[in-house]
């Protein structure tokens, strides 16, 4: 018989970071509800009072990063919805992110089933990637960039702050720079904000 004790704090919290942890240490296939608890202290059904099945789980470790990760753009964005330099503000927030919670990222892009549809800019996908592009669509428009050209360029500025935090979030990685210096100084933004193409 199971003696640990139910953790008194907040336990479905603990269960979604211990989760995390686990699944970026194991991977889906070992990763398990009785696995969670045992990094937890608690007993092996104390994780069922807050989820179903290691499904429920692995849907609200998403739901969790997510909200955070939305949470930490939106209020980079507080003022900024007219500024052209607003997708230069929002990436800075993306790998600012990725900094504070280097944990996140493998989960995120490669466990918690998340899809990002770059070739249909009419999906909801994922609403980190949605606000991404909306602010670059702007950019765009401010500069005039032609709309054949909005898919491919798009590409290239998710690209760059999600290939930073892929970097950054890398252990055998390192670098004593600053990351978000790397993207703020690339010359793709600093000569799009001045640059207008329509002639």
């Amino acid at each position: 018989m199971n003696n640990k004790p139910y953790h008194h704090g907040d336990l479905r919290n603990n269960l979604i970071e211990a989760g995390i942890d686990l699944i970026n240490r194991e991977g889906i296939t070992g990763f398990s509800l009785r696995k969670v608890a045992a990094k937890c202290n608690v007993s092996h059904a104390a994780p069922y009072s807050h989820f179903k099945d290691i499904d429920d789980l692995i849907c609200a470790m998403g739901e969790h990063v997510t909200k955070q990760f939305m949470k930490k753009l939106k209020a980079s964005m507080i003022g900024q919805k007219r500024n052209p330099k607003s997708i230069s503000i929002l990436g800075e927030a993306y790998i600012s992110f990725f900094i504070e919670n280097p944990q996140y990222f493998q989960f995120l892009f490669y466990s918690s089933g998340i899809t990002i549809d770059l070739d249909n800019d009419n999906t909801d996908d994922y609403p980190p990637f949605v606000l991404f592009r909306e602010a670059a669509y702007q950019m765009f428009r401010s500069i005039r960039l032609p709309e054949d050209e909005y898919l491919k360029t798009l590409i290239t500025l998710w690209s760059m702050v999600h290939g930073i935090s892929s970097l950054l979030t890398n252990k055998n990685i390192r670098y004593s720079g600053n990351w978000n210096d790397i993207f703020k100084n690339n010359i793709l933004f600093r000569r799009g904000h001045n640059e207008d193409y329509s002639t």
